[in-house]
């Protein structure tokens, strides 16, 4: 990207939010309360080193890549003083675009539209100027130059036009003005379509931010003191679901669908953490087939794993399940090469009952399948919220 083209989207920024802020300001002082949310709007440069495939071709394409990003955020802070907010110290939610160049002729130019959330630290420096938090994000990203056999053979990172998109790190702010902060990031991304369409050994970045953030209006928030929240009342959990995905076995060849049954059982002694035991099963009807290999009965289509199971609660309503198993019964030509594979995503309860969410499972850094997930929890919760 030129940087004539990056330093007018920076001065336009920098008009656009002090507009913003003023007329947000006034309208504050005007109508004399405190808004439901305070806005923030965020411009970041980013750079830095792609993780290379110990390979040739990945070397290759490593070796004559250069990549530059821009991302502009709008985020939300919730200025109610409800349990979760001051439990986290009232953490920052929005939406983000992305845009990329890899000056690079076998991958693209990606961007992407993602969500994301952003949680403070509590300890400030420099008299509360200083701040540290850390953040993830996911999303879609498009606009990819995938693979293809005749006209683009080198690409063997992504096989599609369109790929997911997570990025998670570490953000480090000093605040120039009462309005605007400078912004510093470093973290891991990473693009993948789950396997759905092969090639698919995924593209993965570490990188490095630095920008603008411009708070849009005043807002105050009540002392995060957290010595008058009750303890919390412990409980058992036991999660039933099953989940779905589509999947591609070989390059140019048909995609299925795998299914997998699952249930745990997961201990809750605090606000924050769920963690406990679980068992997978997965079921692919059809796979990699060497030779005159089929697969004639049930244990030739299906896998079984022990998990190291958890959710990391964001909200009541709203979490992060994890996961780390190590498989029982495993079949290689079901595109599972190791004998353990990890597991994360967002999740969603309609009730204490009820829920519905996306995981991506993957062995090392290499995606298996996105997993669109619904199900169904057995617990008492004696807890307010």
């Amino acid at each position: 990207m030129p940087a004539n083209i990056r330093f007018r989207i920076l001065v336009l920024f920098l008009f656009f939010s002090f507009d913003l802020a003023k007329a947000s300001n006034e309208s504050d002082t005007v109508a004399n309360h405190n808004p439901k949310f305070q806005k923030h709007l965020s411009l970041l440069f980013e750079t830095g080193p792609m993780i290379p495939k110990n390979t040739d071709w990945g070397e290759f394409i490593n070796n004559g890549l250069n990549y530059k990003a821009l991302d502009l955020r709008l985020g939300f802070r919730n200025t109610k003083s409800n349990l979760y907010n001051r439990i986290y110290r009232y953490p920052t939610y929005g939406f983000g675009l992305y845009t990329a160049t890899f000056k690079n002729d076998y991958i693209g130019k990606p961007n992407a539209v993602y969500a994301f959330a952003d949680l403070p630290f509590t300890k400030t420096f420099l008299n509360g100027k200083l701040r540290y938090s850390y953040f993830a994000a996911f999303g879609l990203a498009f606009n990819f130059k995938p693979y293809d056999p005749d006209s683009n053979p080198i690409n063997l990172f992504i096989g599609s036009y369109r790929n997911g998109y997570v990025h998670v790190g570490f953000s480090m702010r000093y605040a120039i003005t009462p309005w605007m902060d400078l912004d510093a990031a470093f973290g891991l991304k990473h693009f993948s379509n789950g396997s759905i369409k092969k090639p698919n050994s995924g593209l993965n970045f570490i990188p490095f931010s630095i920008g603008l953030k411009s708070t849009l209006n005043r807002a105050s928030f009540e002392n995060a003191d957290l010595s008058d929240i009750p303890q919390y009342i412990s409980n058992n959990h036991v999660n039933l679901w099953t989940s779905v995905g589509a999947k591609n076995y070989e390059i140019g060849g048909d995609i299925y669908l795998k299914w997998g049954f699952s249930a745990n059982y997961l201990r809750q002694t605090g606000y924050k953490l769920r963690y406990g035991l679980g068992l997978d099963m997965f079921y692919a009807n059809n796979g990699i087939l060497p030779g005159d290999w089929v697969k004639n009965g049930f244990m030739d289509k299906t896998s079984f794993a022990v998990v190291a199971s958890g959710e990391w609660v964001l909200k009541k309503n709203f979490s992060i399940p994890l996961g780390i198993g190590v498989y029982i019964h495993r079949n290689e030509f079901n595109d599972e090469p190791s004998f353990y594979y990890e597991r994360i995503g967002i999740r969603y309860r309609f009730s204490n009952q009820m829920f519905t969410g996306i995981t991506l499972k993957a062995h090392g850094f290499k995606a298996d399948i996105f997993e669109w997930t619904v199900g169904y929890s057995i617990f008492k919760d004696k807890n307010k919220y």
